[in-house]
């Protein structure tokens, strides 16, 4: 009898309480209505010049929400013009709608080249330098240092190093990874040169795994196309809800487009995780 009194007693007590925490999480409780302003929508510019050959494109389109974005919706019937400082104008051509490509324009390094954009009544404008092409040396798959102690071991055991001689001169670099045909577009893996300028660069790339095709591609950047992607590669890694209010990255463009426009050296070298490749990892 005692037994079923103190059960009983036990559970009044956890149901008192159950009734008091829901009172007191009702009242702690408070709808917040966040104003988020809906900015008129702006035009986006992204073009890239490079070393190889042409032709190149570039894409117009506008802004949309930042919690609302399906496809940008492309910008067409625009004037879209570039020019270098060897005095080759080029009126890009209209393949469909938002893209523009190029007809006349070679990409070469140390040349500047300015794009024009006309749209809707108004103008932008921006200017970028292709800096000197580097060339990928080599390619070395090394034993990873770190251990870990899950998983496959082949995801985690090896690491996969481009090796480049940087030029005595200021230098920012983007890496671009295509694995099997995939690339990881939210990882620019970007380097700038503060520290080995004029040296031998080893950076590490990748941790393949056994019988993947790694395709590795070095851009040589300006630095405002640079500080484009450093500040993309920022807000991608924000998260809104505990970061800072969401805001645009830096760009090269003016009359407040959005985008960037860039001229970039670019060189590559594929290898394939092999057996034999495996087996001289140092």
């Amino acid at each position: 009898m005692q037994l079923k009194t103190m059960i009983t007693y036990k559970t009044s007590i956890k149901i008192i309480l159950s009734i008091l925490t829901g009172f007191i999480l009702a009242g702690c409780q408070k709808v917040i209505n966040v104003d988020l302003n809906v900015a008129a929508p702006l035009i986006v510019i992204e073009g890239l010049i490079t070393d190889n050959p042409g032709p190149y494109l570039v894409t117009l389109s506008k802004s949309g929400s930042y919690f609302n974005q399906p496809l940008l919706p492309p910008v067409s019937g625009a004037q879209v013009i570039i020019s270098d400082n060897s005095g080759t104008i080029d009126t890009l051509k209209e393949i469909k709608p938002g893209y523009y490509q190029t007809i006349k324009t070679k990409g070469i390094p140390g040349r500047t080249y300015t794009i024009n954009v006309l749209s809707e009544s108004e103008e932008y404008s921006g200017t970028s330098t292709m800096f000197s092409h580097v060339r990928i040396d080599s390619l070395h798959l090394l034993k990873s240092q770190q251990r870990f102690g899950f998983g496959n071991p082949d995801e985690s055991r090896f690491e996969l190093h481009c090796f480049f001689k940087d030029p005595v001169e200021k230098n920012f670099y983007r890496i671009k990874v295509i694995t099997n045909d995939s690339i990881n577009n939210e990882n620019f893996r970007l380097y700038d040169d503060q520290y080995t300028n004029g040296e031998v660069t080893d950076l590490r790339v990748a941790r393949p795994k056994r019988g993947d095709r790694c395709t590795i591609e070095l851009f040589s950047l300006d630095k405002l196309t640079y500080g484009y992607y450093r500040t993309l590669e920022d807000l991608i890694r924000t998260n809104p809800f505990f970061g800072s209010t969401p805001a645009n990255p830096n760009t090269n463009l003016s009359n407040g487009a959005l985008g960037y426009f860039g001229a970039s050296a670019v060189s590559f070298k594929t290898v394939i995780i092999s057996d034999s490749l495996i087996n001289t990892a140092r």
